[in-house]
């Protein structure tokens, strides 16, 4: 006789996540007796969520800020939030004073973000290095609906800090936008009567040895979706003000012809904890 096929070996972590998320689920369709029709129109919904590769963009929308709240909830420091879809790695290293790649007629108004990288203990980071990428002034993503042959790293880069911890980049004012909503991520929204709408804000990777990255997007106060991002990513501690600059003298040290803005954020990286021998 031929012996039992052997089991593969029991993730514990695996079963009980899996158990526990079955028993959530059928506790669910019981609670409010979901019917057959109701059933077959959600695995419809999520077939074709499938077959558009909508997967991430409906955890995006709906669970990963739960995500991200429980990874991080005891970390100190600069609040992280999530990373969204339309990072792009290998942007270029840029030399001071730093400029984000743009093109020649770049829409907006200018945008001079500062601000300084400490760490937890308030030690000052020289040579942090921030990674920043952005929308433009018309809500459009560089080698997403910006081609990457027109503008490629189009306001992109990374830029690293000097002795004080200090950093200054030029950018432009990013647009609040909708997610792409043609799709059944969109249609559910729709149904739900909810808006499609992410506030305006900058995205930020920011790192340096011995400290642990963080992963954060900095917000602009007064735009009209700061209150109901429809990712629900917005949190106070990381929303600044914008300042515009009117005089004419102090636009010409700046070597414009026209207003401009600035903003400032200071991030606190904690510290790795070095493992023991």
């Amino acid at each position: 006789m031929k012996s039992a096929p052997e089991t593969m070996a029991a993730n514990p972590r695996l079963n009980e996540v899996c158990d526990d998320l079955v028993a959530t689920l059928k506790a669910f369709i019981r609670k409010h007796r979901i019917r057959y029709d109701e059933y077959h129109r959600a695995l419809s919904f999520l077939s074709e969520a499938g077959d558009k590769q909508e997967i991430p963009l409906l955890m995006d929308v709906f669970l990963e800020m739960t995500v991200n709240d429980v990874t991080y909830a005891d970390r100190p420091g600069t609040e992280a939030t999530v990373e969204g879809p339309y990072y792009v790695p290998g942007p270029p290293s840029l030399k001071p004073p730093f400029v984000l790649p743009h093109r020649p007629n770049e829409p907006g108004d200018v945008l001079f973000f500062s601000g300084t990288v400490r760490s937890t203990d308030g030690a000052a980071l020289a040579g942090a290095i921030v990674d920043l990428w952005q929308s433009d002034a018309e809500a459009n993503y560089s080698h997403f609906n910006i081609p990457e042959a027109e503008a490629p790293f189009n306001l992109r880069g990374k830029l690293t800090t000097d002795q004080n911890g200090r950093f200054e980049v030029q950018t432009w004012v990013p647009s609040s936008y909708e997610i792409p909503k043609a799709g059944p991520t969109g249609a559910l929204l729709a149904a739900l009567g909810r808006h499609a709408w992410r506030p305006a804000h900058l995205h930020v990777k920011v790192s340096h040895e011995g400290h642990a990255m963080v992963t954060t997007q900095v917000f602009l106060k007064d735009d009209p979706w700061i209150h109901s991002d429809v990712v629900g990513a917005v949190k106070d501690s990381l929303i600044v003000a914008l300042t515009k600059h009117e005089d004419p003298a102090d636009q010409r040290k700046r070597g414009l012809e026209r207003p401009y803005y600035t903003a400032a954020f200071d991030f606190v990286l904690p510290k790795v904890m070095a493992k023991a021998a």
